[in-house]
């Protein structure tokens, strides 16, 4: 099976400047540093991997599937269900 390239930051933005382009490009791997950064810390640290599984253990129940029914509670907020 044939896979396609991963898309370039022109192909989403075709109407971007050559400017425009490079702090795109700049900004996202500013933001995937920082990713990177949150994960090895949290991951090398057992006391923050711990609180962070804690943190997100009730979003893995949100859906982003619309339904007629009533909205879910917000999985983030810091009020009790």
């Amino acid at each position: 099976m044939e896979t396609k390239p991963a898309p370039t930051i022109r192909d989403l933005y075709p109407d971007f400047t050559d400017e425009q382009l490079a702090e795109a490009e700049d900004n996202l791997e500013q933001y995937l540093l920082l990713m990177l950064r949150i994960y090895e810390r949290i991951h090398g640290d057992p006391e923050s991997y711990a609180r962070f599984r804690a943190l997100t253990e009730k979003i893995h129940a949100v859906s982003l599937k619309t339904s007629r029914s009533a909205p879910l509670p917000d999985a983030n907020s810091n009020h009790p269900s």
